[in-house]
């Protein structure tokens, strides 16, 4: 990977982690507190005078808020591994990852052969490292 093409790949993914971090602190504060010690998720019974609705937001808020826990972690993972020169390399066959895949999907760690063998050998087809 030459040196601009790894700049590259350093500004995709920095934005793509600097527009997921945006998204946290908005759902985190858009009930109108402002600072981080203060942050958290919305109780939801004011949105509702519904126990059962106001249940499944907050349900629907720490799911995509773990979700972009994750998110976030294979952004570092891919930092790091450009970091440390093994971006672009498959973590499984140790292929090269076409350059379209990361392009479209920036923090994958496996090529596409082997992301959809690992996809299917898992029962609960969670979103893993890409």
């Amino acid at each position: 990977m030459d040196v601009a093409e790894r700049q590259r790949y350093e500004v995709l993914l920095a934005r793509r982690k600097q527009e997921l971090s945006s998204r946290v602190d908005d759902r985190l504060h858009r009930h109108g507190l402002e600072h981080h010690e203060d942050a958290g998720l919305p109780r939801r019974s004011e949105d509702t005078d519904d126990d059962a609705t106001a249940s499944s937001m907050r349900d629907a808020d720490v799911a995509t808020l773990a979700r972009a826990a994750r998110e976030l972690a294979l952004i570092d993972a891919a930092c790091e591994r450009l970091a440390n020169g093994s971006y672009g390399v498959c973590v499984e066959c140790e292929d090269p990852i076409m350059s379209q895949r990361l392009q479209a999907n920036p923090e994958a760690a496996r090529c596409a052969s082997c992301q959809e063998i690992f996809e299917r050998g898992r029962p609960d087809k969670a979103r893993a490292p890409v």
